[in-house]
């Protein structure tokens, strides 16, 4: 017999009161829906305690209040118990036929991946929002919002008001649990800009600028970004449409991808044109290489995500470091970033890759593993004993795409490993295994890549770069090797040490996290003061007296400083390297100027109204 088509659930979020900072919830549904597949007469409901892309535990519950449930026919009061933190057990009598849960979510963490609400806009996920019943993971919803009047809403779920719908409700349509879990909503009063990219429907909604225009070639600059990313997998679209959720703020950076969107978060001077600018835009061009790496093609272990617990993969230096790779490669190829910008971005990274002893010590697997309790919450000793998946990971998706560059003499990339693993794997219907990874990138070189791929994110990452960079016409410097060094770093705005380095002059010393430094043989410091003092008085070899305060006490030190481990890594282009290295240089950095360049089919960035998408563009939607 076929399985009884379930009713969906239907939430209703009311949001008019925003200074109270919450959002009431009430879900409504009928038994059969509650109760399908479990124990007739009790029922378990839970909220999520993350949220996926963010790999840590994040106890959402807390912020859950006042959760009771009734007859909703009756009104009377059915049993309703917390039996664990994020659970909650509903006793049904045989009468009852109909549900209704009632609670508070309290919302006032702005991130990507939390819920916020001021009287000036509204931000959640839903993770934080809706409690879920166990067991009905392909169950629809209905969303039903009620904003203060005036409000405009940006979310990829698909609006369903029907023409009885209240003026004032917006109604909503998740087609089950992960799809709910996907889709964040922004609401109040912002600015959008809809457009079609290769004839797919984008927006990008700007929310908290206070008056900050973008630049005028913002849309121009992240189409090209859109664009390039698309390529990288073929140059299909896979969406329907796609946004763009941009919280501006004060101080902040960082993003949260979506299959159908991405929320970004920057401060409002990202809008400038300058470094913060181009840092922007590598977000962006980040979130969006997500689309294809993380949101479709992903891990196996992350294919069904449990929403309760903590997901472990070993895969996440593929899913996040190639990622980060690809951000600033991205706008070179868009054009948004020149050559020389692109390379000392990159000779960063190396240098904070070569400058991590916790890269001898963990592998990119062991540290992908590790996310949860190590990534997302460092301590003083993290950079000792653990390697960030993300800048590292990028560094060994920089060796492989070289030595599939070189192995194939140009003619294949980083990127057509990255096409035959999204083939084989997501589009087959499954996420991918370490086996999978080196037969994609065996396939593209066209030699077994096993031993290549095991040495990097297995064990200590320490590949041969110079030799590597000088086959593409790219010498690797390390300069400044003689300035004194100790090994250690300060707090934020103060002498305040925050981290020691094992094997340097500071441990030695004796120096520990949590000093604060006084003074340097006999001369005062502080943090406005350091560099020049310590440039000053401080050489490599010569011992300096160092007065301390630890932990209540004044002590004095003896450290003395020895040359750095790393000095500073630099990337310069040889004019005069042999023509094949040039070849390859020229293949990998080397991008059509944006203006000459032709647009792949479909029309270009010209803002639009989306029929039928209930919202109008805001006035002057084009940025100046």
């Amino acid at each position: 017999m076929p399985s009884k088509t379930l009713e969906p659930l239907s939430f209703r979020l009311d949001l008019r009161a925003p200074e109270r900072r919450r959002i009431l919830v009430t879900l409504e549904c009928g038994r059969d829906t509650l109760v399908a597949g479990l124990a007739d007469g009790e029922a378990t409901l839970f909220l999520p305690t993350w949220t996926p892309g963010s790999y840590l535990i994040r106890e959402y519950a807390r912020h859950l209040s006042a959760v009771t449930a009734a007859d909703a026919h009756t009104g009377v009061a059915i049993p309703c118990q917390k039996v664990s933190k994020n659970r909650f057990r509903l006793t049904l009598p045989g009468q009852v036929r109909r549900i209704r849960v009632t609670y508070q979510v309290y919302a006032h963490e702005l991130s990507v991946r939390t819920a916020d609400v001021t009287p000036e806009h509204a931000y959640w996920n839903h993770a934080c929002v809706l409690l879920w019943p166990l067991g009905q993971r392909d169950c629809k919803a209905r969303i039903t919002l009620l904003l203060p009047a005036g409000w405009q809403l940006a979310t990829s779920l698909s609006r369903i008001d029907g023409p009885a719908a209240h003026r004032d409700e917006i109604v909503l349509s998740a087609n089950d649990l992960d799809h709910a879990m996907d889709s964040p909503c922004l609401a109040g009063v912002f600015t959008r800009l809809d457009w079609l990219l290769r004839g797919v429907p984008h927006s990008v909604i700007l929310e908290g600028l206070n008056g900050v225009c973008a630049p005028a070639s913002f849309l121009d600059d992240l189409t090209a970004i859109l664009e390039r990313a698309s390529d990288v997998f073929g140059g299909q679209l896979p969406y329907a449409s796609y946004q763009f959720h941009c919280l501006f703020t004060e101080s902040g950076h960082g993003g949260l991808e979506h299959a159908d969107s991405t929320t970004l978060l920057a401060a409002r001077t990202a809008m400038r044109p300058g470094k913060g600018y181009q840092q922007f835009l590598s977000l962006c061009a980040h979130e969006f290489f997500h689309v294809w790496n993380v949101k479709r093609m992903r891990p196996r272990e992350l294919w069904d995500y449990d929403y309760e617990v903590e997901n472990y993969t070993p895969m996440l230096w593929l899913a996040e470091g190639f990622t980060a790779y690809y951000d600033d490669l991205l706008c070179l190829r868009a054009g948004v970033i020149s050559r020389s910008d692109y390379l000392a971005l990159l000779a960063k990274s190396i240098g904070t890759v070569f400058g991590s002893m916790g890269r001898f010590k963990q592998s990119l697997a062991d540290s992908s593993f590790d996310a949860w309790i190590r990534l997302y919450r460092p301590d003083e000793n993290t950079r000792n004993s653990t390697q960030n998946y993300y800048v590292n990971g990028s560094i060994a998706a920089l060796v492989l795409d070289l030595m599939i560059r070189q192995a194939t003499d140009g003619g294949a990339s980083l990127d057509d490993a990255l096409r035959i693993l999204y083939r084989t794997t997501f589009l087959a219907g499954r996420g991918y295994t370490h086996a999978d990874v080196v037969a994609a990138l065996s396939e593209a070189a066209r030699r077994d890549m096993a031993t290549t791929v095991d040495s990097l994110v297995r064990g200590s990452l320490d590949p041969e770069l110079r030799p590597l960079l000088l086959s593409f016409g790219i010498e690797l410097t390390n300069r400044d090797r003689d300035r004194p060094y100790l090994g250690l770093a300060f707090a934020d705005d103060s002498t305040r040490i925050s981290f020691v380095n094992d094997d340097g002059p500071a441990l030695a010393a004796g120096l520990a996290p949590g000093d604060e430094i006084l003074g340097l043989d006999g001369i005062r410091v502080q943090s406005a003061s350091w560099s020049e003092v310590f440039g000053t008085i401080a050489a490599v070899g010569r011992s300096l007296r160092v007065l301390i305060a630890s932990r209540g006490r004044i002590l004095e030190r003896v450290v003395t400083p020895t040359e750095p481990p790393v000095g500073t890594i630099g990337l310069e282009v040889l004019d005069a390297a042999p023509e094949p290295a040039v070849r390859l240089r020229r293949q990998w950095l080397d991008w059509p100027d944006r203006s000459s360049r032709k647009s792949a089919p479909g029309p270009g960035p010209s803002p639009v109204t989306l029929p039928g998408s209930g919202e109008q563009p805001t006035s002057g939607t084009r940025p100046e």
